[in-house]
This record gives C-alpha cells, structure tokens and sequence, in this order.
C-alpha cells in the first residue's frame, strides 16, 4: 500500500470509530499526551473479543489443570514402569482428544456457516440481556447487521474532525503499541483472577462451543475491516460509504482460506501447548512487550491492510501463552518424525502420556496379609521373644483359623514357653494346637511339616502319660505315610509304654510282613514274647539281634535292661553282666547294679539306708511303734478273700506274692483306708510316704516257696522301706540289693534303694506280711516333687 494512502485509511478508520463511539455510548477522556481512556457502555451484547478471550483463557485453564493432576497422579514413574489402567482423568478427554498420530498435526476447526453464526449470534445476545449489568464489548454479529447505518455517518460529520484526527494518529503511532499493551497487561490480570474463579465449573461442552465462537468473532471481524478497508482504497468514499455486496463477498471469500487457517494455528496451539511449554514463553513475552508490540504492528501493516488494532490485541494475547511459532513448528516436525514409528503408544501429548501406562507391567501384587503376619510372627520366635510370639499367632489363629500354618506356630511357641515355665498346663495347650494342625489331613501341603508336628505331638502325650491320645496321632501318620516303617514302630513302642503287649505284637507282625529285617520291629516283637508270652527262649534272638545290630531306635537303656533280665531268667548270669557293663558305658545306667530308668541327677545312691539318713527318722519311729495295730489290720485283710491282688509286674519267678495298695502316686485310695483307719491315719501324719507320687504305700504277702526274678525299681528319686509285720521263719526268707543280703523280722523296719538290683526267696512254709513305703528321696527339693510325673 502507497504511503498517501496509509495517512488516510488510518484516518478513515478512526473516524470511523468516533462515530461508533458517539452512537453507542463511547465516552473519550484524554488524560495526557500518552493516556487513553476508553469508557464504554453497552446495551447488551458479550463482545466477541473479551468472551473469546474469557472462554479461550478458562478452558486453557481447565485444560492445564486436568494435565497436572494427571502428572501428580503418575509422578515418579517412568514410561516404562507406568500401571496398566489408565488415569481416572482420562475419561474426561474421550470426544475430543484424538489419540492416533495420523491425525495429530492435522486438527481442524469446522469452519461454521452462516446459518451457524446466526443462531450463535442470537444465543450470545439473549445470554447478553440476563447480564445486561457487565461491562463487554457489543457482538460483532450485530456489528455486522448494523453496518450500513454506522458507515453513513462518518461522512456528514467529516469536516471539522479530521484535522484534529490526523494530529493525533500520529501520536496514536507512536503510542498506539504501548497503550494496547498497558491495557492488554491488566485485561489479562482480570481475566486470571475471573479464570481462577470459573475454571472449576467449565465443562468438555464449552470447548468445541468456544472454537466455534472464537471462529465465528473472527471472521465477523474480517467482515468488519473488508467493510470498512472498501472506502479507504477509494478517494471518494465520503460520498459513499456502503460497501457493494458483490465484492465483500468476494473479499472474503478470497481471504477465508488464508484466515481461518491462521485462526486454527493460534487457537489449536495452546491446546496441544504443554503448561511447560506456555509459561517460560510467557515470562519471557512479558518482558519484552513494547518491542514486540511494535515490531509486530510494522509486520501487519506491510503484509496485511486487512487486520486492525483489535485483531493484533488479540494476537498479542496469543503470543503471550504460547512459544514462538517458528520454533514449536521445528520442534513438532521433529517430535511428528520420531513419533511416526510408534503410532500405537499414541497420537497426541496426552495420549503419549496414557499410553505407556497400559504398556508397562503390571505392578508387583502385594504380600498377602496372613504371610505378612506370619512372617512377624516367626520373627519373634527368632528372637526368643516368646511371650509377642504368642500374642501374634493367638490372632493369627483367630483371624485365619483356616490356615493350618498358623496353628502349627501356635504350638511351636507353647510347646518351647512350657519347657522353659515347666508348665504342664503350657504343655496341654501346645498338644491341643498341634491336634488342630493335624486334624487338617490333607490340606496340609508339607508331609514333612506334617510328620515332624505329629511326633511333637506324640512326644510330649508320652511325657503326660497320655500313651492312648498318643495312638490316635499315630494313625494319622500312618495313614498318611504308609510305606514309612518308622511311624509303625513308634506306634508299638507306644504300646509297650502302656504295657499293651497284645498290640505290641500285632503291630510288630504286621510290620515285619512288610519289612522282615527291621530290626526295631524285631525287637518290639521280642519284648513282646517275653513279656506277654514270658516266652524267653523265644524272644532271646529277636532281642540279642536288634540290639546287637546298633541300628536307630534300638539303643535305648530299657532294651539293654530287657535283653540282660532275659539272660538272667534264661540263667545266663554272666551274659547279662556283660550286656549291663554295655549299658553303663553307653550312660544308660548309673552303675552295673543300678538301673533305674527314671532317674534325677546327682542323687546320692546306696543300696541300704539308715533311717536317721533319710530325715524321716521321727515318721519313721512313729510308725515302728505301732507296728501291731498296723500288724492287725494287715492280717484282718489277708482273712478275707478278694482284698489282695496279684503283682501286675511279672516278677515272679514261682509262688504266690500279692498286695494291697493304701496310696498310689501320692493319692490316697479311700475304699481301701476305710478298711485300715490305723493305719492311714498314721500315714496322714507322714506326707513324704503318702504324698509319694513315684511310689506307693501298700500290705505285702508273699507266700511259701515264692521266688522273684532279679529286677530294679523304675526311678532313684525314691527310697523304699519294709515295716515286717509277720515273718514266722526269717532264716528261710532272705532280700538281696545289689551285693547286699537282709532278712525280715517282726517289729523292725530297714530302709534300701530299690533302683538297684534286688532280688527275694521265700523258702519257708508260712505268708511273710510287710508294709511298704515309698517315700521322696531326701536330695529332691520340694520344686521337683511337684514337678515330676508320676509312676
């Protein structure tokens, strides 16, 4: 454009825009030489202009907001390690974020038709009218209706004004770039504090509406300025200025393409802008506004004549959210060309950012609260910190009581705090959480676990003298492992504790139908004849064999013991010395004549005590002087049938030896004291007899040619003592205890330990009547007489 024509339309326009000002309530006050203030009132209407940028600066706004929470949702996680499920945000773009590559670069703005701005038009002024109170610009849709009447105007009033207008266009030029962008600067600041208060309620709707809008204003405004750039190139436009319709028309149709693909480009920018990207570039633009205002408005005015100081505020305000264009268009080919490979992560930025999270690995799963717990609990148990042990696994087994594991720790846990509190009640409650173990069957997937628990279980019924609970478990191992020779063995070892010899040699045969050279089996069966059969010859080569064959679970003092008694009953005296010299050198006996099975240490030991050693000496005289009614009492007894018992031990070698029992284990047998009040009240007064409960109190007979085999009582933890009541012949009665040999007679008592090896003849012709008492052995303390088991 040539440079008369340049002063002119500059002319033309502002003349223009005093009549509009005029006409519609524009009130101009000149506060200086470079300050302009604008006072504008309007009738109704939103103003293109400021509710495009409103909208434009809210859905940026909401926009950015829904990028940072999906960045604070994912922070700290790269591509490659990012969940499978996508951002509960991510719904919120389905519509109208394209996520394939193809179409990334390509966004376009529906160009909106005229029947479409219409109605926009009519919707923004009957929105207009309900806030009739705000101060906005007038639509230019109606701008656009109202313009041939607007256009009239300026040339009656021609005259006196335009020689004040050219004086000051040229100071408008020169300030022109800083007014706009003072003003720009604190449109900006009411629309950030407007944007912080509406962003929350915009909604995915309004963006397509305000790309539409923004649009629709900006081709109104091209209209505008084609109207009015008509009468600039023409020297006698005061005469006439209403544009031919034909030409407008023309106009824009010629620019359309060209504009409406520049208004894609400064809309669509910011959109696909990371909040990274626009606010360094808008510190950046900030600071040099004035330059690039100006630089900006000599650009516009050399390549286009077309777009006013509206259109470049508008501008302006695009530059100040977004990088220079030159730059991010390098920077997007770049991205586009990596990009191009992997089109399945994703088109746009966002989908680059959901994409890698339905890529990446699922997310390890987390450790399954009963092993959580359970690890915890074990870990106390490595710590000794038996007491916190407990506690856990009380909740684990009230928690998870179908968990069998959580059972078995229970017991574990009881089981050791009952060694160390010596507690039985601790011991009970530990056999009762295994039984809950193992009552799981199968479920349990360890049989070694299984196993180990039903031998502890088994171990601490015998140590109860619960040996029939004890069967039970044994059943269950069999069953479970059939082909195990061993839990048959343990099985009729069992019995043999009871002195159930009848299933001792059933069990034993069945298990030698199946494993004929086990050598525990052999030796069960051997036990079995000798006892149950007293069938020695028979039993000797089952027991010589296992206990010759040095194997597990042969090695025990009691199978020493039985194979040197059966040598003794065999009358093989010296080999039974010999098999008992074994013993000792293995530390299954105390000595070669004391063979106790059930033995404290450091006990003192003698085959023969005086009752001054004992300290019972007082009890003991007591009792010694009222020998005869003791005496009368006994034999009252003996008168009458059915009150004695046979010795249950199979001891006897020949003849007839029976007792009557008073205490038992330290418990009194009631029916049998009512018979003897004298003498039960006299053992009332003696608690260390008859509160016994490894011994016994009890009327002895052993009649005429009676002769019992050499054997040891079961513990050292007692002393015994024979009170002779009636012994008619004693040079024909004789007690050996070891090397030791006494003799009874009527009124004396004498005091032996019977865990030595004692053996009896009766070689006369009349009953021998004695009273026995077992009683403590005087080196245990009162701690261990509690505790100890009885027998």
């Amino acid at each position: 454009m040539s440079g008369d024509v340049q002063p002119r339309k500059r002319k033309d326009k502002r003349r223009k825009r005093d009549d509009d000002e005029s006409s519609h309530g524009v009130h101009i006050t000149k506060m200086g030489n470079e300050d302009l203030h604008l006072h504008v009132h309007h009738d109704h209407g939103t103003g293109g202009h400021w509710c495009a940028k409103i909208i434009f600066f809210g859905l940026m706004a909401v926009l950015l907001g829904l990028v940072g929470l999906i960045i604070m949702e994912n922070r700290g996680l790269e591509d490659l390690d990012t969940p499978l499920s996508e951002s509960r945000f991510s719904k919120v773009f389905d519509g109208w974020v394209d996520e394939h590559r193809d179409e990334h670069d390509g966004h376009d703005v529906q160009e909106p038709s005229g029947e479409a701005l219409d109605d926009h038009d009519d919707h923004d002024d009957h929105d207009d009218h309900d806030d009739h109170e705000e101060e906005e610009e007038e639509p230019l849709s109606e701008e656009l209706e109202e313009e041939p009447e607007e256009e009239e105007q300026p040339t009656e009033e021609e005259g006196p004004e335009a020689d004040e207008e050219e004086e000051e266009d040229e100071d408008e030029e020169n300030n022109a770039g800083e007014n706009i962008t003072a003003e720009d600067a604190e449109e900006e600041e009411e629309e950030e504090d407007n944007d912080d208060e509406g962003t929350v309620e915009a909604t995915v709707e309004a963006t397509t509406e305000a790309t539409t809008e923004a649009t629709g204003e900006y081709e109104a405004e091209e209209d505008e300025e084609d109207a009015e750039d008509e009468p600039a190139a023409d020297d006698d436009a005061v005469e006439s200025t209403e544009a031919p319709p034909s030409e407008a028309e023309e106009q824009e149709d010629d620019e359309e393409d060209e504009e409406e693909q520049e208004v894609e480009e400064s809309v669509e920018a910011p959109r696909s802008q990371s909040a990274a990207q626009s606010a360094p570039a808008a510190d950046a633009n900030d600071d040099d506004d004035d330059d690039e205002d100006q630089d900006k408005k000599d650009a516009d005015d050399a390549d286009d004549d077309e777009f006013e100081s509206l259109d470049q505020q508008f501008e302006n305000d695009v530059e100040d959210t977004q990088p220079a264009k030159a730059v991010e268009s390098e920077e997007q080919d770049q991205d586009q060309d990596d990009e191009e490979e992997p089109k399945e992560e994703g088109s746009s930025w966002l989908a680059s950012q959901i994409k890698p999270k339905e890529a990446a690995a699922a997310p390890a799963e987390k450790e399954d609260p009963f092993e959580q717990e359970l690890r915890k609990a074990n870990e106390e148990m490595i710590r000794e910190n038996y007491a916190q042990a407990l506690r856990s696994f009380n909740t684990l087994t009230t928690n998870f009581a179908h968990e069998p594991s959580a059972h078995l720790g229970r017991a574990r846990v009881l089981e050791v705090l009952a060694k160390k509190e010596r507690s039985n009640q601790r011991l009970w409650e530990a056999i009762d959480a295994y039984k809950r173990y193992l009552a799981f069957g199968e479920l349990v997937a360890s049989t070694k676990e299984f196993k180990t628990a039903g031998e502890s279980c088994i171990e601490n019924l015998r140590f109860l003298g619960h040996h029939r609970q004890a069967t039970t478990i044994h059943e269950l191992l069999i069953e479970r492992l059939p082909e195990d020779p061993r839990l048959r063995n343990q099985l009729s070892l069992t019995y043999l504790m009871v002195n159930n010899l009848q299933q001792v040699e059933k069990v034993a045969l069945e298990t030698l139908k199946f494993f004929p050279t086990n050598a525990v089996a052999q030796l069960h069966y051997g036990l079995a004849l000798r006892q149950f059969h007293a069938d020695y010859a028979k039993a000797l080569p089952y027991l010589q064999y296992a206990v010759d064959s040095q194997e597990e679970g042969t090695q025990e003092a009691f199978f020493y013991l039985s194979l040197g008694e059966t040598l003794q009953r065999l009358s093989m005296q010296s080999e039974a010395l010999e098999v008992y010299r074994k013993g000792v050198a293995k530390g299954f006996f105390a000595s070669l004549y004391q063979r106790s099975l059930y033995n404290e240490p450091r006990l003192r030991a003698q085959p023969f005590w005086q009752p001054k050693e004992t300290g019972y000496e007082r009890q003991l005289e007591r009792l010694t002087l009222n020998w005869r009614a003791i005496r009368d009492e006994g034999l009252a007894l003996l008168g009458r049938s059915g009150f004695f018992e046979d010795e249950a031990e199979l001891l006897r070698d020949k003849g007839v030896w029976q007792q009557y029992e008073l205490y038992a284990q330290g418990r009194r047998v009631k029916d049998n004291c009512r018979r003897a009040p004298i003498t039960c009240s006299l053992l009332e007064e003696f608690p260390e007899s008859a509160g016994c409960r490894r011994g016994q109190v009890k009327f002895s007979v052993m009649q005429a040619k009676t002769h019992v085999w050499p054997h040891c009582g079961p513990t050292n933890c007692r002393l015994r003592a024979h009170l002779t009541l009636a012994a008619p012949e004693p040079e024909k009665t004789s007690l050996r205890v070891a090397e030791q040999e006494r003799t009874w007679r009527e009124g004396e008592l004498f005091i032996f330990d019977d865990s030595f090896e004692h053996e009896v003849w009766h070689n006369g012709s009349q009953p021998r009547l004695v009273l026995i008492l077992d009683m403590w052995h005087p080196q245990l303390t009162a701690a261990q007489r509690r505790s100890l088991s009885p027998i």
